[in-house]
């Protein structure tokens, strides 16, 4: 039986997933079109190409990381839901170089994957507390995955980690303080029918000429 790595956390009442990824994932170190770090809001890398579906290259890992996000899926929605990778993007950080606060829109889901080399030096995967904004009653200090009213959480990197979280919520790095950092991100969105009754939703439907199981 194949080893589950998977961990839910619940940072301020929202659930994150860590998992480790047990195959050979050695090919993406041959990736050499990234992301630029400090402008996520590009769509142009550092060669001036477009680098936002960098796994339909590398479609043994595009399988192996829709594995491992299913699986946090099928756990988390407690039934089958099939989701697919949308977009996907590799990030090269410098040292000195940090990702600034953004989020991803039109997904539902995000992860990240790091499959380069790592230190205790290599800068952190930050998120921020989304009710800091509204409670003055934040408790600084040492950040609590299980607890609400805790600061921002950082996750450090480590070789094949892979870290799944809502599309919507602000995340950033801190300046990268020793050698190159790479990571991998990429966002998933549900395919097939999903939802009951009023609240159904499949992408077909938004196919001229298509109509969806339970509509008229």
């Amino acid at each position: 039986m194949e080893e589950n790595n998977l961990q839910l956390k619940t940072p301020f009442g929202i659930t994150f997933a860590q998992d480790f990824v047990k195959e050979d994932m050695s090919e993406l170190k041959k990736i050499k079109l990234f992301a630029k770090g400090n402008n996520q809001g590009s769509n142009r890398s550092e060669t001036g190409e477009d680098p936002f579906y960098i796994l339909k290259d590398y479609p043994r890992s595009e399988k192996i990381l829709t594995k491992y996000f299913q699986r946090f899926a099928d756990s988390f929605y407690n039934r089958r839901v099939n989701f697919k990778i949308t977009t996907s993007w590799c990030v090269k950080l410098t040292p000195g170089e940090q990702v600034h606060h953004h989020n991803h829109r039109n997904c539902q889901w995000s992860a990240v994957f790091y499959y380069g080399d790592y230190t205790d030096q290599s800068c952190a995967l930050s998120f921020q507390n989304p009710i800091r904004d509204y409670n003055p009653f934040l408790i600084e200090g040492a950040p609590n995955l299980h607890n609400p009213m805790t600061s921002d959480i950082a996750i450090k990197p480590e070789k094949n980690k892979l870290i799944i979280f809502p599309s919507w919520i602000l995340h950033y790095s801190s300046p990268n303080r020793e050698s190159t950092r790479y990571s991998l991100a990429f966002n998933v969105m549900p395919t097939g029918l999903v939802g009951m009754g009023d609240s159904t939703y499949s992408p077909s439907m938004m196919l001229e000429g298509k109509k969806s199981k339970g509509f008229g």
